[in-house]
């Protein structure tokens, strides 16, 4: 009779410690994968820093392609917001990239078009600091990624599954 009590008390002092370390592990991985975002959040938000302040209504009549950018970049700023708030959310993350494609096709536009906002040649250096952006979002974004991948495979291993269920963590979407 002893030694069943032993065995049982040894059972769940295993199962205690088993779930303490699964949860520190899912945490530790959600940290990653959130820091990594952080990373790279501030990336995302310097092409709203290239774009002349006022502009869109300083000038009486700018074209189109820069109203679809102005258009874009506040649908940009506010995915990223949302993002930022909660950036594991699959369903945030979503709407940032697509409002990032939208964005990036909408600069494609402006660049084509070769005019500024206010009618006259484009900034030289518009299009080279835009492109280096796009460098360094497109170099962070794959340790996102990464990140991503190892908290979403780390929630689906059984039993670690049932401690994600139970602390509702879900998959998140890299970018």
């Amino acid at each position: 009779m002893i030694s069943g009590s032993i065995v049982g008390w040894g059972l769940a002092a295993l199962l205690l410690f088993w779930s303490v370390g699964a949860y520190n592990r899912l945490v530790r991985l959600r940290g990653q994968a959130v820091r990594a975002f952080a990373a790279l959040a501030p990336l995302l938000q310097r092409y709203g820093e290239l774009l002349p302040s006022g502009a869109a209504t300083d000038s009486p009549s700018p074209s189109a392609a820069w109203s679809g950018l102005y258009g874009a970049h506040a649908q940009f700023t506010a995915s990223l917001a949302v993002a930022r708030s909660h950036p594991l959310d699959a369903a945030a993350l979503a709407a940032l990239a697509a409002a990032e494609q939208v964005l990036q096709m909408a600069w494609l536009r402006v660049e084509a078009e070769g005019l500024g906002s206010d009618g006259q040649a484009l900034a030289e250096a518009l299009p080279p600091q835009w492109a280096e952006i796009q460098r360094h979002v497109e170099h962070t974004k794959p340790l996102f990624a990464q990140a991503v991948h190892s908290y979403n495979s780390a929630i689906t291993q059984f039993p670690a599954v049932l401690l994600a269920w139970l602390f509702g963590f879900r998959a998140a979407q890299p970018l």
